[in-house]
């Protein structure tokens, strides 16, 4: 299979996923999320990978969501504004994305530079294991515009003083801090960046498969006892209502607030 904004790439039980627009940072527009979806997909059908490891070429994994044009930042047609329906509808087409990189039952492994912010950000964190470079510069600055995250795992992976940090200031912060407070696995220096990842490869595929599968589903699995699995709903439903109120739709807010 192949594709317009991703290289794939499958040898020696390991699946490579490159985010391709490097002249964007890889922000995250229509083709480029199809296409994550898609390279997600085949990963998880094809009984010879093990392991996946995502990417971004160029200087930065992924600056976030192209604000150009994307499912996330696009009004829909036909209507072309945001309305109740077409925003719920919209996010959960949004949710059933992270969930298909949140629950790829083989070890996923983000190698992260320059950018991830925002969107960016948030493909980090639905990896297993993240390694992000010193100098990586991670965060969601769009937050300073206020409204709720779709990404409901901060708090799950930081605890609640680091994520609040985090999402109430839209600060950005380097790969070393983002180790310190768990926004990522490990950092490294930026020349180390890939042989550390390759590292990590040869430890995952040392684990027998499919004693990997059982440990991947069980650890998910807890976590939906947790109540995870309901979060992503919830942040869809309430970033929905606060692109409605953002683009002044009172009738759209009143409705859903039951007042219309």
């Amino acid at each position: 299979m192949s594709y317009e904004t991703v290289l794939y790439s499958s040898e020696g039980g390991v699946a490579r996923i490159v985010m391709n627009r490097p002249e964007k940072r890889n922000a995250l527009n229509h083709q480029l999320l199809d296409d994550l979806d898609a390279a997600f997909s085949q990963a998880e059908a094809d009984r010879e990978v093990r392991v996946v490891v995502l990417s971004g070429a160029g200087p930065s994994f992924s600056a976030g969501y192209d604000l150009a044009g994307s499912y996330y930042t696009s009004p829909p047609e036909p209507e072309g504004r945001w309305t109740l329906g077409n925003t719920l509808m919209t996010l959960r087409g949004i949710e059933a994305r992270y969930q298909r990189i949140w629950n790829c039952p083989k070890p996923t492994i983000a190698q992260v530079q320059g950018h991830a912010l925002a969107g960016g950000c948030y493909l980090q964190l639905l990896c297993d294991i993240s390694v992000a470079a010193h100098d990586a510069q991670l965060g969601h600055p769009a937050v300073k515009m206020g409204g709720v995250s779709s990404m409901p795992l901060w708090q799950v992976a930081l605890g609640l003083k680091k994520a609040r940090y985090l999402l109430m200031t839209g600060r950005v912060i380097d790969g070393q801090e983002a180790e310190r407070i768990g926004l990522v696995s490990l950092s490294v220096p930026r020349e180390e960046l890939e042989a550390t990842v390759e590292g990590v490869v040869r430890d995952c595929l040392a684990v027998p498969f499919e004693g990997a599968l059982q440990n991947k589903e069980a650890l998910n699995t807890s976590l939906e006892i947790m109540g995870v699995g309901a979060l992503f709903r919830y942040h869809g439903q309430m970033n929905a209502l606060g692109r409605l109120r953002e683009r002044g739709d009172d009738d759209g807010f009143n409705r859903f607030r039951g007042k219309g």
